[in-house]
């Protein structure tokens, strides 16, 4: 019938593993199998790679956490002062097309005031 909506069939664990084992008997036919129960033969197929391992069931698809170690770091014996500051970046770009590109350190101060001026 037109408009007509057919209902989605829900089979458990066991009636795959049912079905799957009919289709698979000596003398049996996974075409056979699927038009007597209303399953495409292509699910009979789909079911038994996932019971041989080729995909999980919704049941056993589970996710598990790996085990690990946490150490203790050794510590460093070196001071702050010691590591020199990250070379820096700024670029600012006018609404005119013009770009300001500063390098190397920045005293943040002197960059508030500029910005402050900037924005006027």
């Amino acid at each position: 019938m037109p408009g007509r909506s057919r209902q989605r069939r829900l089979w458990s664990c066991a009636e795959k593993r049912a079905l799957v084992d009919l289709a698979s008997a000596a003398g049996s036919s996974v075409t056979e199998v699927a038009q007597a129960f209303g399953v495409a033969p292509s699910q009979l197929y789909a079911w038994r790679k996932q019971m041989a391992g080729g995909e999980p069931d919704a049941d056993q698809a589970m996710a598990t956490f790996a085990r690990i170690e946490v150490n203790d770091l050794p510590e460093v014996e070196r001071a702050v002062a010691d590591c020199p500051d990250p070379a820096g970046r700024i670029i600012v770009a006018f609404p005119s097309g013009a770009r300001l590109r500063i390098d190397g350190p920045v005293d943040p101060t002197a960059l508030r005031i500029v910005l402050a001026e900037l924005s006027r």
